[in-house]
């Protein structure tokens, strides 16, 4: 069949190189970087972060081939600050976004407490027992009832 391994997608050779960059031949504040097993989730992202600097003249990505994990990411500055300069800032500012939003995310989307589901298996208790249910004999051994039948929750 044609179709790579679907390891190759995930792993990468012992001697390979995550990232290399590689300075334009024609103009030092131009560059190249050549990022394997990612895709446009990540080039988008740093694309985006690196148009928000000023100093930045051109940035851009590009997948050369569906098939073959490597994106290639073309950075061209303006001479008060050099490409890799532009891209660490630009990785500094996006971890630092998404720290804002995992802590915005944490504030706003409660967690279940221990004590809401002690007052919740309480009040199911309670009304088995005004319907007049007995106990489960099994529920009493440490066995509960799931989905699927009963599992031991000990």
């Amino acid at each position: 069949m044609n179709q790579p391994d679907r390891y190759s997608r995930f792993t990468l050779p012992e001697d390979t190189p995550k990232v290399e960059f590689v300075v334009d031949a024609t103009s030092k504040c131009a560059g190249t970087y050549t990022i394997r097993l990612e895709d446009h989730t990540l080039g988008n992202l740093l694309r985006q972060q690196l148009h928000s600097d000023d100093s930045v003249v051109f940035a851009g990505y590009r997948i050369p081939h569906p098939l073959d994990p490597l994106m290639v990411v073309r950075i061209q500055t303006t001479e008060d600050k050099m490409p890799h300069e532009a891209m660490d800032h630009a990785i500094q500012d996006l971890r630092a976004e998404l720290r804002e939003l995992k802590d915005q995310l944490q504030e706003a989307v409660p967690r279940p407490h221990n004590e809401w589901r002690e007052q919740h298996e309480r009040q199911q208790q309670e009304q088995q027992q005004q319907q007049g249910f007995m106990q489960d004999p099994y529920a009493a051994q440490g066995y509960a009832q799931g989905r699927y039948g009963y599992g031991y929750q000990g």
